[in-house]
């Protein structure tokens, strides 16, 4: 089964909330962006300001530059999955090590320009892969790069046991596109939140994911 996941990108509490508003009547797993501004340039919300959905799984996808130095306020928040970037700097392995204690699922990212090649040998390591599909990280509204998808199958191909979700422009083609091409997550942001009708947005992925199913 394919999960649509909305994405959760803001800069300030209060668009967290209308965000985490405008998905909490129909969402079944989130995705959540923490970006502290050096890493990519936008900041988003910090770790403090950061909440869940009750029933709901959550993902937190932390574009830090040194994401071991969040790690106590990253367990505080018990999320299912973290996801850090290989392109990041820090002990990674530590880092691993000490979301594994907890029970909280691990998962790389991979920018346009990183490749399967490059991160071969940490993907035994993780239970998730986050392919970045296009546009600018920190930002909803990226154009999807297609040519990113060869990556999925070269990923599973190490470590079949991987979770791999695609992350920018994904809209009712790309996911097409993207399901076809093997991935198990699609995060969502522009085309759920700036919908007209987000919960109509989130149903028609959903029906394209049930019907590859």
């Amino acid at each position: 089964m394919v999960s649509i996941v909305p994405t959760i990108t803001a800069e300030t509490p209060e668009e967290y909330a209308r965000q985490i508003d405008q998905i909490k009547p129909f969402v079944k797993r989130i995705h959540v962006d923490v970006a502290d501004g050096v890493f990519v340039p936008r900041k988003l919300v910090g770790l403090s300001q950061v909440y869940d959905i009750d029933g709901a799984e959550f993902d937190l996808h932390l574009m830090v530059s040194h994401p071991e130095a969040e790690l106590e306020n990253v367990i505080s928040l018990q999320p299912d999955l973290v996801i850090i970037h290989f392109e990041a700097e820090g002990n990674r392995d530590e880092l691993i090590r000490e979301l594994r204690n907890c029970d909280i699922r691990v998962g790389l990212a991979i920018n346009v320009d990183t490749t399967i090649q490059q991160v071969a040998d940490l993907l035994p390591n993780f239970d998730h892969l986050l392919i970045f599909t296009g546009g600018h990280l920190g930002y909803f509204s990226g154009q999807f790069q297609a040519e990113c998808l060869d990556k999925i199958a070269q990923a599973r191909a190490i470590n079949p046991n991987l979770e791999i979700a695609v992350d920018g422009g994904v809209d009712q083609k790309s996911a097409q596109l993207a399901i076809n091409a093997g991935a198990n997550v699609l995060n969502c942001g522009s085309f759920i939140h700036e919908a007209k009708d987000p919960e109509m947005a989130y149903v028609a992925l959903a029906a394209i994911a049930e019907s590859a199913s």
